[in-house]
């Protein structure tokens, strides 16, 4: 099940553009991460994003939203609940493939779901 959840991950990271994806807790606290390299914008947008989840998913859950993206310090950022207790982020380039990266974040999301709720 771990393994599942770690390769599903690390194929959603090796798409080009993807700078991050990261599984955090609904309370904003990070489980699994996979970044690039360390690059202090990056590490912001992390701590931002560790401030914002529950905001966000507050926010989408009121307007019914399965997904939602946003672009912050040119890097697109895609947040879709995976389950009752995640949230996967992945964080591109903003020229990186946006349907590509879309439908496997969403792909990543479902395998998670399964993952966390075995």
């Amino acid at each position: 099940m771990v393994k599942e959840l770690e390769e599903a991950l690390d194929a959603l990271y090796d798409i080009e553009g993807v700078e991050a994806c990261i599984l955090y807790r609904i309370d904003g606290v990070p489980v699994i991460l996979r970044a690039r390299e360390y690059r202090e914008q990056l590490l912001e947008t992390m701590f931002w994003l560790e401030k914002q989840i529950r905001h966000v998913l507050g926010e989408m859950n009121k307007e019914g939203l399965e997904e939602t993206f946003f672009y912050f310090r040119k890097h697109r950022i895609m947040i879709v609940p995976s389950s009752k207790s995640t949230v996967l982020v992945t964080v591109t380039e903003a020229e990186a493939n946006q349907q590509l990266t879309s439908l496997e974040t969403l792909r990543t999301s479902r395998i998670i779901k399964r993952c966390v709720t075995m």
